[in-house]
């Protein structure tokens, strides 16, 4: 879609400016939240369903992360996604095992953004 002209001051805004200030900003959604994922110490990966407080439109854009995990030296913890929907998704965290390994609990920080349903 080529972006039209925007109005200048004084000048009355066209349908055509309208649609694309609405379509890239008001009919967008973002939210985002936290969600405590517990993996144990010989556990390879766990997966908590998170589910959005509104649905969108499409499948929206999840980003995640967490903070590098406490715990046992040398134990590395990734967090990832699955199976984004357009009310929710899969976060994952998934870790090495074996060793000295204990159990860690991360919270993982999410943020969906995508058209309003």
């Amino acid at each position: 879609m080529a972006v039209p002209t925007p109005p200048t001051a004084g000048e009355p805004i066209a349908e055509a400016w309208g649609d694309v200030v609405h379509d890239a900003v008001v009919a967008m959604d973002i939210q985002a939240g936290k969600q405590q994922i517990t993996i144990g110490s010989t556990v390879a990966e766990v997966g908590v369903a998170v589910t959005f407080a509104r649905p969108f439109a499409v499948a929206p854009t999840v980003v995640i992360g967490t903070e590098s995990a406490g715990g046992t030296a040398g134990r590395q913890i990734i967090a990832r996604k699955s199976a984004i929907t357009t009310t929710g998704f899969t976060a994952w965290l998934q870790g090495t095992t074996g060793g000295a390994a204990s159990a860690v609990t991360q919270t993982v920080d999410w943020l969906a953004y995508g058209p309003r349903a």
